[in-house]
């Protein structure tokens, strides 16, 4: 593992909180990023191949939440992807998107097996429970995936909050302030993806 120095990228005008994104070398790390910059709050990037003890220390800060990226292959490829969130989970919180959202599945003992189909910018209108994250969003509701691995078997400590033709698409912990998303909500084809996340920070943030 190298020790590294994050990248940070801050808005100025609004901060609310930090967000401690886990880069999983993935194209899609920036547009996220941008996302979340927009909303007001400073991020720092790490890679999955840095330190895992000076990611869990920076995320263990005051009003810190850990974001982790998409990115190729499984979770078990990923660097400090798994043992990452084995050390954070209960402690501080987390959003998963794509890889990040199975490797939350594996993580608390879920599996990660093929979906039977290699998906690249496919729009599909997910259905939704209409709580938590995707409180006051179109449902159904069309998003874009960008994906051939899939969750199943979900641990009981977490609840399908969206779903398309029988495969989770969204994630919540019953307790824990920990979400993931399978789709892309920072994808121009995910239609309110800039509220979705929105929503999601709020969610963490307030989780009892």
């Amino acid at each position: 593992m190298r020790l590294c120095k994050p990248t940070s990228l801050l808005n100025k005008d609004r901060l609310w909180l930090t967000l401690f994104f886990l880069d999983n070398f993935d194209s899609f790390t920036y547009n996220l990023v941008d996302q979340f910059r927009t909303l007001g709050h400073q991020v720092q990037i790490y890679r999955n191949d840095c330190d895992i003890a000076l990611v869990e220390k920076m995320a263990l800060q005051p009003n810190s939440i850990l974001a982790l990226s998409p990115g190729p292959g499984n979770p078990q490829e990923a660097g400090i992807l798994l043992p990452l969130i084995q050390r954070l989970k209960g402690k501080v919180p987390i959003i998963g998107i794509c890889l990040g959202h199975q490797a939350l599945i594996e993580a608390f003992g879920g599996d990660v097996v093929h979906s039977g189909e290699v998906l690249h910018g496919k729009v599909s209108n997910i259905q939704h429970d209409e709580q938590a994250m995707f409180a006051g969003l179109s449902n159904p509701m069309p998003v874009a995936r960008y994906h051939s691995l899939m969750g199943e078997n979900l641990p009981d400590e977490f609840i399908v909050n969206a779903e398309y033709n029988g495969i989770i698409m969204a994630i919540r912990h019953k307790t824990l302030p920990i979400c993931g998303f399978q789709f892309h909500p920072e994808s121009i084809l995910t239609v309110q993806g800039g509220k979705l996340l929105e929503n999601s920070v709020n969610w963490l943030l307030n989780r009892d």
